[in-house]
């Protein structure tokens, strides 16, 4: 009997690791870095849904594929961008409740806030992490460094940025 539990528990236990895409949210990160890498801004957009919402530190708020695309397709040179994922998680308490974010000085604007409701719904996958974008102006390279929190929202396309929050460091 004991090891019939054993078995359970464990078979539960793994099964729940499944319901938690890390990798796959992992893999669509450095997909997203691969695209901006080689200069293909439009497919960095095309990572988000045509409904996402990404708001910028100054409290700007971008909606909407067509102005998705203008975003991401107006940044000029690109020449790297490294994503660091830190969590990931379908728990958005436990975005909250990681050590990176409650050590950081400046945090991300809160969508719910800027008057976004995204409801409660379980195809949700939140992560938090560290960018370092990169671009060249006049023979010179800048980079910038933010802490993010995305939220993903599973398709039937995969999952897809449905929220994109950041902050300068």
């Amino acid at each position: 009997m004991k090891f019939i539990f054993l078995t359970l528990f464990a078979f539960s236990a793994a099964a729940y690791a499944q319901d938690v895409p890390e990798e796959e949210i992992k893999r669509q990160n450095r997909l997203m870095e691969e695209a901006f890498n080689r200069g293909d801004l439009r497919a960095v957009a095309e990572f988000y849904l045509d409904n996402a919402y990404l708001l910028s530190p100054a409290g700007k708020v971008v909606t909407e594929r067509e102005n998705i695309d203008a975003y991401w397709t107006g940044i000029q040179n690109p020449v790297k961008w490294e994503l660091e994922v830190i969590e990931v998680s379908q728990s958005e308490k436990a975005v909250y409740e990681n050590e990176y974010w409650k050590a950081l000085k400046n945090k991300p604007p809160d969508w719910r806030a800027a008057g976004i409701d995204i409801g409660t719904n379980s195809n949700l996958v939140y992560q938090l992490g560290n960018s370092r974008l990169t671009v060249r102006a006049n023979d010179t390279e800048h980079t910038s460094e933010v802490d993010f929190i995305l939220v993903w929202k599973y398709t039937e396309d995969g999952y897809k940025i449905l929220i994109d929050t950041y902050t300068w460091q």
